[in-house]
């Protein structure tokens, strides 16, 4: 019920009020859900808003400042300033670099499975050989007790080879093969070269937009003394130039925008490519040993075995050493080198060293038992420095 106060003012009652009250609170909570609701697709247009406008902003500022050196289709201009339409600046990856290795995986691969197909042919060869030998030798002898081990090795190379399947494994490489080198060659065709991506050619360590914020911001002052005609300019009024803060962030933000567009294109569609400053002074070209050079007579001490391990994964050593299928097996190289290398004629009077260095430069002058000749690469003299060689030759001597 409701009470009349003097003079006639009608009060409502508690009920009524409490009505009131929770008909607010409630209205109150939907309308804070519907906001919590529709926030983030209003907060989302709000972003994209934003960035247009700062977009819009930025090739403004583009146009009218860096299109002068960079060109309006930010394609770059020859010895001027390079492109930042550009895949090699948004990419993670180069391509050719991908490829390249998936070629090159595909032809270790190769080379491992004909390296078993060799050792295999080579042991079925040896075992009729060597069961011929056994026939004319002495009972009890130690030249039976060895043909016979040399027997059991073949047999069980020759057991534990799948002869059909390795077949079939190289027949099905060849198409891949064709495929992965007819990609190599159409990314060499579209002015792909091997080298990093901008930001790992210039290590760092950041991301792509705090990469061109400094840019922007501090310029380039010394780029006119290794390329370019002229020293890219500090834009950012933090470091001497017109730009506020948020006019970099503007630029910044129209160059982030060609990602898109720019990780479709090709280098050879660029004006100007980016140029790598220590690339341009390489320092004199590297001194190689040379097919000419006598193994047995270089000085290959005082190599260093860490060195040496690092180029024995890089030239691909281990991939055939690895396991003693296609060559030797790396482990135990040095004693095997001083317990029975050396004690063969065809090595009298060399050291372990320089059986190390000619086995390295020149492979098919003695080759292992149960080893074919000509698997080895034959063209690390034309590839390898005389440091390199010692270092090689210190790992091989840790290898006990």
């Amino acid at each position: 019920m409701n009470l009349l106060k003097p003079g006639g003012v009608l009060v409502p009652n508690f009920q009524h009020r409490l009505f009131v009250g929770i008909a607010t609170f409630v209205g109150m909570l939907l309308l804070v859900g519907w906001v919590a609701v529709n926030e983030p697709a209003r907060m989302k247009v709000f972003t994209q808003q934003y960035q247009g406008r700062s977009i819009e902003a930025g090739a403004a500022i583009f146009l009218n400042t860096c299109a002068t050196c960079h060109n309006p289709d930010a394609l770059g201009q020859v010895k001027r300033a390079p492109a930042l339409k550009n895949p090699m600046l948004f990419l993670k990856d180069n391509p050719l670099r991908v490829a390249t290795k998936q070629l090159t995986d595909l032809q270790t691969k190769q080379t491992t499975l004909q390296g078993s197909d060799a050792a295999y042919n080579q042991a079925v060869q040896a075992l009729a050989a060597d069961n011929e030998k056994l026939k004319t030798v002495t009972a009890g002898s130690d030249e039976e007790k060895t043909l016979k081990q040399d027997i059991d090795k073949q047999n069980a190379v020759i057991k534990n080879y799948d002869q059909a399947a390795n077949q079939k494994q190289l027949a099905d490489l060849a198409p891949q093969l064709t495929k992965a080198q007819s990609d190599v060659d159409a990314l060499k065709a579209q002015g792909w070269e091997d080298r990093d991506t901008r930001l790992a050619e210039v290590k760092w360590g950041g991301s792509l937009k705090d990469y061109l914020v400094s840019t922007v911001t501090s310029g380039r002052p010394v780029s006119a003394t290794y390329f370019w005609q002229a020293p890219m300019p500090a834009w950012g009024q933090i470091a001497g130039g017109p730009l506020r803060p948020d006019e970099v962030q503007d630029v910044v933000a129209y160059i982030l925008n060609f990602n898109d567009e720019a990780i479709k294109l090709t280098p050879s569609q660029m004006n100007q490519q980016l140029i790598n400053p220590s690339l341009l002074n390489p320092g004199p070209p590297k001194q190689v040993i040379g097919a000419a050079a006598d193994p047995l007579t270089l000085d290959v001490s005082g190599g260093d075995a860490k060195n040496g391990e690092a180029l024995y994964t890089s030239l691909g050593c281990a991939t055939c050493h690895l396991q003693g299928t296609v060559g030797p097996i790396t482990k135990g190289t040095y004693t095997r080198i001083q317990n029975e290398r050396l004690k063969d004629p065809a090595n009298a009077n060399k050291t372990p060293e320089q059986f190390i260095a000619e086995s390295v430069l020149k492979p098919n002058a003695y080759v292992a038992p149960n080893y074919s000749a000509g698997v080895m690469p034959q063209t690390f003299a034309t590839q390898l420095g005389l440091q390199d060689l010692k270092d090689l030759v210190a790992f091989l001597q840790t290898q006990k």
